[in-house]
């Protein structure tokens, strides 16, 4: 059966500022508790929830969440092994950080960007950059059990059905799969190319994106699929313009977006 998880990226109030603006955002060990009223079947833990916590905090936070009888499925870091051989050697130094972090969470994927630029403006140094790096990532966690899941994610190496394809038949590696999520196509025609390769998707309700989420579902139980789904964004995770975020509103957001896909699955 299908997993539904609820993406904490939802829940901060400051989702893509500055890490000091970010420092602002109530600490996810306060309300992991009140996530448990969602009805999802687990969790996808946005990497940045974890920014400036020690060892001990991130110890802290794994026992709260198995204590509240939830479990963390997937894990979203931020690597990029494509912009620069900076970024690719930074990106695989914490990797090595994050092997340790998912033993804490027992998190079975790793959601990972293959880096930027998007396909249309990549170079063969970008490609080959990201083939080699991402194979080296696949070896630091050789026997580890994790499955890497490359999200497919504009501005990102694999931001169309051919982009996604290239990169993962180059990789052929059996641990680093696809996070799908709408390219800008035809939702079927999408997951008809690519769907021997996905192992998790993404879903938004958030009004500033067209509404794909339950078409995705559909599509993806037509198919047989028995693997995870991230409610990424709910409906009430991206105040408009001028509008205050409300925690509660979001968790309740999350709630009902969680439901309308759990319909589909009976």
């Amino acid at each position: 059966m299908l997993r539904i998880l609820q993406g904490t990226i939802s829940y901060p109030e400051v989702k893509w500022g500055k890490p000091e603006d970010r420092s602002k955002n109530t600490p996810l060990i306060k309300y992991v508790d009140s996530l448990t009223s969602v009805g999802a079947d687990g969790i996808e833990l946005w990497g940045r929830h974890l920014d400036g916590l020690s060892s001990a905090q991130i110890d802290d936070l794994a026992a709260k969440v198995r204590d509240s009888g939830q479990a963390v499925d997937v894990l979203g870091p931020y690597w990029d092994f494509s912009s620069s051989d900076e970024a690719v050697k930074a990106s695989l130094e914490d990797a090595r950080r994050w092997l340790d972090i998912k033993d804490k969470f027992d998190a079975s994927k790793i959601r990972v960007f293959a880096g930027a630029p998007g396909s249309a403006e990549a170079t063969e140094e970008n490609w080959s950059r990201a083939i080699s790096g991402m194979r080296r990532l696949a070896r630091l966690y050789e026997g580890s059990g994790v499955t890497f899941v490359i999200e497919t994610h504009d501005h990102q190496l694999p931001d169309t059905v051919e982009s996604a394809l290239r990169l993962v038949k180059e990789l052929e590696e059996p641990s680093i799969l696809l996070n799908y999520q709408i390219m800008g196509g035809d939702t079927a025609a999408e997951l008809d190319a690519v769907y021997e390769w996905i192992a998790h998707a993404h879903v938004n309700f958030a009004s500033r994106w067209t509404q794909t989420a339950e078409k995705t579902v559909s599509e993806l139980v037509k198919r047989g699929y028995c693997g995870t789904v991230t409610v990424e964004f709910c409906t009430d995770s991206l105040p408009e313009e001028g509008v205050a975020f409300d925690l509660k509103k979001a968790i309740a957001g999350m709630k009902r977006d969680v439901a309308a896909l759990r319909a589909l699955l009976h």
